[in-house]
């Protein structure tokens, strides 16, 4: 029994010597995060979101937040260069006002965009707390709950070690 726990907490300890490589997601530089193009526009109207030094191949989560509220775009998929380019329709309802554009993936990219209201509607309010205006969503990939997983497992058989091994030789004769 304890061999095979040795056996298997070598095994994994080989796995997360060797894993953080594949771990390591594009740090993307100084030249890596998104733009949008017009920086200002009236609800209703169109903008261009573009991204650039992204992770390849990776999908993109789209969110405009404002205060107390956020609109879900659909995702946008890098290409081999880590680039993505996207027309987005900005809602007629929306109040005028600053809002922050999101690529969500591993890391969250953000750019700010200016909203004007169309005619008849009113300016953005302003956010209930402090804190509401600060709370982004987060998601983890699947690669990180994976390694969060493996972690967790490598915890309680070294536990589960100890604790052999603390009942086996602990005891005195």
């Amino acid at each position: 029994m304890v061999r095979r726990l040795m056996r298997l907490a070598g095994a994994t300890l080989i796995l997360l010597v060797f894993m953080p490589g594949n771990l390591v997601a594009h740090s993307g530089g100084e030249a890596s995060g998104i733009s949008v193009e017009p920086s200002s526009v009236t609800a209703g109207g169109t903008v261009v979101l573009a991204g650039k030094g992204l992770e390849p191949e990776s999908e993109r989560q789209l969110d405009l937040v404002g205060p107390d509220m956020v609109v879900t775009f659909p995702t946008a998929t890098t290409d081999a260069d880590g680039m993505f380019s996207t027309t987005l329709t900005i809602p007629a309802h929306l109040p005028a006002g600053t809002y922050t554009l999101q690529a969500i993936a591993d890391e969250t990219m953000t750019t700010e965009l200016t909203v004007t209201a169309a005619a008849g509607q009113a300016a953005a309010p302003e956010p209930a707390n402090e804190a509401a205006a600060l709370v982004v969503a987060r998601s983890r990939s699947g690669v990180v709950v994976a390694a969060i997983a493996i972690f967790v497992v490598v915890a309680a058989a070294a536990g589960l070690l100890l604790v052999v091994r603390a009942e086996r030789f602990g005891r005195p004769s």
